[in-house]
């Protein structure tokens, strides 16, 4: 989950996505049959702490949210969910003290019944009392965005306290969801139905681009063509890209395209373009029960080839979504060293520990 579907900017070519989450954390989880942090990671230095938790927090409380629903059939970071409607946005303008992408909510989730729900987490290793002071920031975070009407599922924010082997509590994971207090800046209704899931599925092929290192594309699917005054709500980079002009943002993309060196696999009859690696554990002197990661992550090829014969521009290339199946509904498949992970017919994920 946090791998593939869940890590922070994935579109970004900066993105730790390929490694991150299999390397970093295999050996984090202690022995007990509980979950907790080894002493060694509750040791990290504060920064390094956060990220650990922020990660746990995220990926735990999506995994919670997947088996409550019995699956997505989207899930789409929050920030870029919003921006894909900046015509509906209520502020334009205003202090990023005051909103800015860091207001945003994490993830907005449509269930298989057609349910879009809200979802902020936070994570901590600071203890309950910690993790609850975050949940009343994130109740503000998870209203800037209401879905209302037949659409509306849940408005929820989750925190994780995560326990390290010598703490007397366990982890544990608070669920919310009161009112929120914040003003909205977005909110969708019943005859948004239509526009709201074109953007997800189009936030969805990003992010399915942008893990096997398509990121020119990915950021070229994603961006609004129309997205004035909402400086607030993006990044630095995202800035200086608006301000190149469309056709130097759609070459770039299409080469990436054209000039892909991605592997050629295929899982469940389906064809896969992507990138395989493996990782020794024994190798970077790393003591684990582990000695081996292997990772796979691909996205569909037919797909990439319709990218590639898109003779439209950016714009063609955002229309490419409409004519490709819609399903989208997120499936595992594991058991004691391996896990799969697909999306629909879009893209597909495996790490097998050996």
């Amino acid at each position: 989950m946090l791998g593939t579907l869940t890590m922070p900017n994935l579109m970004s070519p900066a993105s730790p996505a390929r490694f991150w989450a299999w390397l970093r954390y295999i050996i984090a989880i202690s022995r007990h049959s509980d979950l907790r942090i080894t002493m060694d990671f509750a040791d990290l230095d504060p920064h390094q702490k956060a990220i650990l938790s922020d990660d746990f927090g995220v990926a735990v409380s999506t995994w919670w949210l997947h088996q409550r629903l019995g699956g997505f059939s989207e899930i789409v970071d929050g920030r870029r969910f919003l921006l894909q409607f900046p015509h509906l946005l209520r502020r334009k303008k205003t202090t990023k003290a005051k909103i800015g992408p860091g207001k945003a909510p994490d993830f907005v989730v449509r269930d298989k019944s057609g349910l879009w729900h809200v979802l902020e987490c936070k994570g901590t290793q600071s203890g309950r009392h910690s993790r609850d002071r975050f949940l009343k920031r994130a109740v503000d975070q998870k209203g800037v965005v209401r879905i209302s009407g037949r659409l509306r599922g849940e408005r929820l924010a989750a925190g994780l306290a995560i326990s390290n082997e010598r703490d007397k509590g366990t982890t544990e994971l608070r669920i919310v969801d009161p009112e929120s207090s914040s003003e909205v800046e977005l909110e969708l209704r019943d005859d948004n139905d239509a526009e709201i899931q074109i953007a997800a599925r189009r936030i969805a092929v990003a992010r399915a681009l942008g893990v096997v290192g398509l990121s020119e594309t990915a950021m070229e699917m994603w961006l609004p063509d129309e997205i004035a005054d909402v400086d607030d709500f993006l990044m630095p980079s995202e800035i200086a890209r608006l301000k190149e002009s469309k056709a130097e943002r759609y070459g770039r993309a299409t080469q990436q395209i054209a000039r892909r060196t991605l592997q050629k696999f295929e899982y469940d009859s389906r064809s896969y373009e992507g990138r395989a690696f493996n990782i020794s554990l024994q190798e970077l002197g790393i003591d684990s029960d582990v000695r081996q990661i292997k990772v796979r992550v691909g996205i569909n090829e037919e797909l990439l080839r319709h990218l590639e014969d898109s003779p439209n521009g950016s714009h063609g290339m955002k229309d490419l979504i409409s004519i490709f199946p819609s399903d989208n509904v997120t499936s595992f498949e594991s058991n004691d060293n391996r896990s799969i992970l697909t999306c629909g017919q879009l893209s597909y994920a495996e790490v097998v520990l050996s």
